[in-house]
């Protein structure tokens, strides 16, 4: 009898430390850098795209990271030719080139099977990429940052780079480098939303690869 007590009391405290679709209370727009990624990772691509691509859009708990909130939930194959190409503007598979990664939609079927699947049932499929599209639009990561004197082809501190964008955003975002013979590149930039993404918020979980704090000096490749 106890241990049936404590099967179901464990059960019970599984469930609730559990991700559980659709209870996030923030958006990541995770977006990469290609220039510096690529310089890093290699793409067999013949060009690179000149401005920041998605990485994914992740539904996410400050109290609790969200990831694969539902096993059942799989991904379907992408059909529809306009969505197929927005997406591939703005959300390529850098690491492939366009036809596999078209034929194949393996990073998208990744993106949204590890985290697409925590907003539904708030958001179909469909709904999620096309959401995607347009929280990438409407924030102009490049242009926000050149407006500050940061811009690609030069070097700056994680501080710099996290200051100026946080200057127009008003909020901190989160960096992302990787080393490229030993030194440092910008890679990505997380950009934070509250739930309804009526406003930008600071990232509750920051990334310390791009040594905030020291005089570190990170490549914005060009």
């Amino acid at each position: 009898m106890f241990k049936l007590q404590l099967a179901s009391v464990l059960c019970v405290f599984l469930f609730a430390c559990s991700p559980i679709s659709g209870s996030f209370d923030h958006w990541q727009l995770v977006l990469t850098w290609p220039a510096g990624y690529c310089k890093v990772k290699g793409c067999p691509r013949p060009v690179i795209p000149n401005d920041f691509t998605i990485h994914g859009l992740w539904p996410d708990s400050i109290s609790l990271i969200m990831n694969n909130c539902d096993p059942t939930k799989t991904f379907a194959t992408i059909t529809e030719i306009k969505q197929i190409t927005e997406l591939e503007k703005r959300w390529p598979e850098l690491t492939t080139t366009a036809q596999f990664a078209l034929t194949s939609q393996s990073f998208w079927r990744y993106q949204y099977e590890k985290h697409g699947t925590c907003c539904f049932p708030v958001y179909s499929q469909s709904a999620y990429f096309d959401f995607a599209i347009k929280l990438k639009d409407k924030t102009d990561l490049l242009s926000i940052l050149r407006s500050q004197g940061v811009t690609p082809g030069s070097t700056y501190t994680g501080e710099r780079i996290n200051s100026s964008s946080a200057s127009v955003t008003r909020v901190k975002p989160n960096l992302k480098c990787l080393y490229y013979r030993g030194k440092l590149e910008l890679t990505e930039i997380g950009i934070c939303f509250d739930r309804t993404t009526v406003a930008m918020m600071s990232c509750p979980r920051i990334s310390t690869s791009c040594k905030f704090g020291t005089n570190a000096r990170i490549t914005f490749r060009q």
